[in-house]
């Protein structure tokens, strides 16, 4: 089966050696996706979960619709948070996004992340049919 690199000026560079996503089949599986901007590649909202949860959901959307999904197609995500005490701020963003059959997820307190940033989010998709 081959795998199908992923790449869209839509949602932001790598920050490393990476990339934003690979369609393997059906299958569509991110990288950990972070908040910065696709335009400015800068952070958005340092410090505040709430608003780095919104652009990544937005930015995680750009990726998996270059690759013929999108969020109404994941089936997993992976979320890594710096405060797990701000959980249920996370918790009440991420529905507006999942409002209906929510993804099965995992989330884990991994501490300190640079510059501010509060949460980073992967995924697995299914493509939408076409």
């Amino acid at each position: 089966m081959k795998a199908e690199v992923i790449k869209t000026s839509k949602a932001p560079n790598p920050g490393g050696w990476y990339s934003q996503g690979f369609r393997v089949g059906n299958l569509v599986f991110t990288a950990g996706v972070t908040a910065n901007d696709p335009e400015t590649q800068e952070l958005i909202a340092p410090g505040d979960i709430v608003g780095q949860t919104r652009q990544i959901l937005k930015n995680m959307d750009q990726i998996l619709k270059a690759a013929g999904s999108d969020l109404q197609h994941v089936f997993k995500t992976l979320v890594f948070v710096a405060d797990i005490d701000q959980f249920k701020l996370f918790n009440e963003t991420y529905k507006e996004f999942f409002p209906e059959n929510p993804p099965a997820r995992s989330t884990m307190q991994i501490g300190k992340f640079n510059n501010g940033m509060m949460i980073e989010i992967e995924a697995i998709a299914t493509v939408a049919e076409e």
